[in-house]
């Protein structure tokens, strides 16, 4: 058998490898994609990041309530002061009807605290610092502490993280403006703002006279555009459990509910709990997320919220202290 030799100059053709690559056209379509699916998931997450901070707020909620409960437990069944008032001149015993507030505003307590060095006056730092030091310390003697700090050391516990209004451009002076770092604010007829006129029917002083504090709240999530959550928060109309419509049929937003957590709320209870509540009518959750600085005295939002048989109102008016809701 004979053997073929190699014929070393055979050329064998290579196989042709083709590198197609993508035309303009198809990467611009690759881009579009992309940036449409961006759009549809962003927001999406943005929610569940706003939905995750309603288990650090619940945190915050339960230590500010334990703390309230706490300061009842060693002051005679009495209960804080739950505006952030002061009233009258001094001497400090002499400014507060209700009691030392629980957390005195920036302009009541301001003048007295010493800003740590390197901290710029009017600026956001300053503010949430103030904000701060009016619940860490007692108003107008600094070198004591907070009716509630003495239970609740933590002072961020006023603070939602889901609360974007430090976000929002602080005012020159003087303090406030649309920044806020403050997120909870009181009930009013729990020693808030209803301790004046002195003797005012629905206002409640005692914890004793609490009736079913499992379903009256303490602290609701404020959205005040002021600079801070002022005074303590109100129902314009309470309504009644005999409204002629049904059980608080009549009731009224006077401040503005908040919706930090996409349209939900956090609220803590006289018996020591919190929870979240989610809106129902759509004008309530439109009014939370209004940023105008006439936000809680005025303007369409507010005026949209404010009709009658709003399930939002209702819902907040059952759970409302005072002695119209025994």
């Amino acid at each position: 058998m004979k053997i073929r030799p190699i014929n070393r100059e055979t050329k064998i053709c290579p196989i042709r490898r083709l590198h197609a690559g993508f035309t303009l056209i198809e990467l611009l379509v690759v881009i579009a994609i992309i940036a449409i699916l961006a759009a549809m998931l962003l927001p999406a997450l943005a929610k569940a990041k706003q939905r995750a901070t309603a288990a650090a707020c619940l945190n915050n909620a339960k230590q500010l309530v334990l703390a309230w409960v706490m300061y009842t437990d060693e002051s005679n069944d009495l209960l804080v002061n739950l505006s952030t008032y002061q009233n009258g001149p001094a001497p400090v015993s002499a400014k507060y009807l209700g009691g030392i507030p629980w957390r005195t505003q920036i302009a009541n307590n301001w003048q007295s605290i010493t800003l740590p060095s390197g901290t710029a006056p009017y600026t956001e730092a300053a503010q949430k610092y103030l904000t701060e030091q009016g619940f860490v310390q007692r108003s107008g003697i600094p070198t004591i502490d907070g009716p509630l700090y003495r239970f609740c050391k933590n002072p961020d516990a006023m603070h939602c993280p889901g609360d974007k209004r430090y976000l929002l451009k602080q005012s020159t002076q003087p303090y406030g403006g649309q920044y806020c770092w403050d997120s909870y604010t009181g009930s009013q007829n729990l020693n808030g703002e209803n301790w004046t006129p002195p003797g005012n029917s629905t206002n409640i002083k005692k914890y004793s006279a609490v009736t079913r504090p499992t379903d009256k709240f303490v602290w609701t999530e404020g959205d005040d555009m002021r600079g801070e959550n002022l005074g303590s928060w109100e129902m314009q109309a309470t309504g009644t459990p005999t409204d002629s419509g049904g059980p608080f049929h009549s009731a009224i937003f006077g401040d503005s509910p908040a919706a930090f957590h996409v349209t939900s709320t956090i609220l803590n209870f006289a018996d020591g709990h919190a929870e979240t509540h989610k809106w129902q009518d759509g004008t309530t959750v439109a009014w939370a997320n209004d940023t105008s600085i006439n936000h809680d005295t005025g303007g369409t939002a507010k005026t949209a919220a404010q009709h009658s048989g709003n399930v939002d109102a209702i819902w907040v008016g059952s759970r409302y202290a005072g002695t119209q809701n025994q």
